[in-house]
């Protein structure tokens, strides 16, 4: 049966201080809990290396919500302007690499930290491949599955809304995060503090309808051999 695990490394993570990159990793640690306590453990994640982030998901359909929220968490956590130090600058607009990939696999073990098969493979190798090429190429990212068609397809459209992603501003992150959690307007302005119509302009702003009709296509899709 197909899993999908998501490969994922902050990107120019060496650019944070230490107080930033601490608070980062507390916001991904408190990310990856909420993955398993809401799945009661049939997902979850881990943050190693200080920097690099794998996630194990049980129905691969849940992967590109997953990678989404995960991209938009990491982007949403600093407010700044257009950064002068190039580092930064990389940091601002993709926030973190990541791969997702979808597969057999023959070892899922939280508790022995163990990840093992094909989805890890796929998403593993796809984000080595990719730490080697420099993000001038203007990808941050991935998908890989058995069905090359299908990965083509797919590969494309997550490319494009990595493209949708890159410019967002951290309050326009803050609120496709709560989006991709299933809140809607009414309670993201609640919980920001904001009136209504600036929820809405912001994710019109950043394409919110094109990345909703996408998330809906995915978890659509047939990944069964």
């Amino acid at each position: 049966m197909e899993r999908a695990t998501i490969s994922a490394d902050i990107v120019s993570s060496t650019s944070l201080s230490v107080e930033e990159l601490t608070l980062l990793q507390s916001e991904i640690r408190r990310f990856l809990d909420g993955l398993s306590e809401k799945s009661q453990g049939k997902n979850w994640g881990r943050l190693f290396k200080g920097d690099s982030v794998e996630i194990f998901l049980l129905d691969p359909h849940e992967a590109l919500r997953t990678a989404l929220l995960l991209k938009t968490l990491v982007k949403k956590t600093f407010s700044w302007g257009k950064e002068t130090n190039a580092k930064r600058e990389l940091f601002r607009k993709y926030g973190i690499r990541l791969a997702i990939g979808i597969g057999e696999m023959r070892t899922a073990d939280q508790k022995q930290d163990i990840l093992d098969g094909e989805a890890i493979y796929n998403s593993g190798r796809l984000l080595e491949k990719a730490s080697k090429e420099k993000l001038s190429v203007k990808r941050s990212m991935f998908f890989a599955c058995p069905n090359s068609l299908l990965t083509e397809y797919v590969d494309v459209m997550v490319a494009l809304l990595d493209t949708l992603l890159r410019n967002a501003t951290s309050r326009q992150n803050e609120i496709l995060y709560y989006r991709l959690s299933g809140k809607n307007e009414k309670e993201i302005a609640e919980i920001l503090n904001i009136k209504q119509s600036a929820v809405n302009q912001r994710s019109n702003s950043t394409g919110w309808k094109a990345i909703e009709s996408a998330v809906h296509y995915y978890e659509k899709l047939n990944f069964e051999p």
